[in-house]
């Protein structure tokens, strides 16, 4: 790993989580979920600013600068322990906020969710077919970049990706079903309501700098962005949750198995 660029990166990470705090702080967000008393306030802070730590800043600065993990040193209890992070840090400050409705706290309450549910679908599909076009068009712009600075070395696909997709067929279900829900419910559930859709969308994509690859982060911005405008405009996560999954489901299962059969893994 590049130690000064992880830590101009991390440094980068930690400026942009406490520019959301402070927009957050500007709307009262977080006086609405119930934190009146300085010392509830002061540990919700805390967690918030620790689960982002972990799952958003360290990830987005140690995969950038080289410190992408290697397969034999990756488990099932580091690959989803991410999402149980992000569990326990939902349950505390539900707990912490004296919420009465989990439904409310979530965003899951719909007053059609059947239909809510059913457009994820088409958003997901419309989402990878958007991410694709966007793809294409930045590998275009590279490769008319690297024709004029002349050939850069090009880098194997990240470890981890190979390791995902090695994975039994149950293990990979789990893997989406995992991110489609967990994801979902903070990064947009809890996080785009106190601090916004763009920073939401910039931390969700972040949070998975940890494959190291700019091809990689560009289409998770992307279908991000569609996530967090699905969020906006339904006002619940059922169908963000579900275009989410079809998404995952589509890169796990056909589009990175087809792309690895032509690609080195090292």
């Amino acid at each position: 790993m590049n130690n000064p660029v992880f830590a101009l990166l991390l440094a980068a990470g930690c400026g942009g989580i406490l520019l959301s705090f402070a927009r957050a702080r500007s709307r009262a967000v977080f006086a609405q979920d119930g934190f009146t008393q300085p010392g509830r306030r002061t540990v919700a802070f805390g967690l918030l600013a620790a689960v982002l730590l972990l799952t958003v800043a360290i990830p987005f600065a140690g995969g950038l600068a080289g410190g992408q993990p290697e397969s034999k040193d990756l488990t099932l209890l580091s690959l989803f322990a991410v999402h149980m992070i992000l569990i326990v840090f939902l349950f505390c400050y539900y707990a912490l906020s004296g919420r009465h409705s989990v439904s409310e706290f979530l965003r899951t309450r719909s007053a059609r969710p059947a239909l809510d549910l059913g457009a994820g679908f088409l958003i997901g599909f419309a989402g990878w077919l958007l991410t694709i076009v966007a793809l294409l068009i930045f590998i275009g712009v590279w490769y008319v970049l690297q024709r004029n600075v002349g050939p850069t070395s090009s880098r194997e696909i990240s470890p981890t990706i190979v390791w995902l997709v090695g994975q039994p067929l149950a293990i990979r279900i789990l893997i989406v079903l995992s991110a489609m829900v967990v994801e979902e419910l903070f990064f947009r559930s809890f996080l785009q309501p106190r601090v916004g859709a763009l920073a939401a969308t910039l931390m969700f994509t972040a949070a998975h700098g940890a494959y190291g690859q700019p091809l990689v982060l560009v289409g998770i911005l992307v279908i991000s962005i569609v996530l967090s405008a699905t969020f906006s405009l339904y006002g619940n996560v059922l169908p963000c949750i579900v275009a989410h999954g079809v998404f995952d489901s589509i890169q796990m299962f056909v589009l990175i198995p087809l792309a690895l059969k032509g690609v080195p893994t090292g």
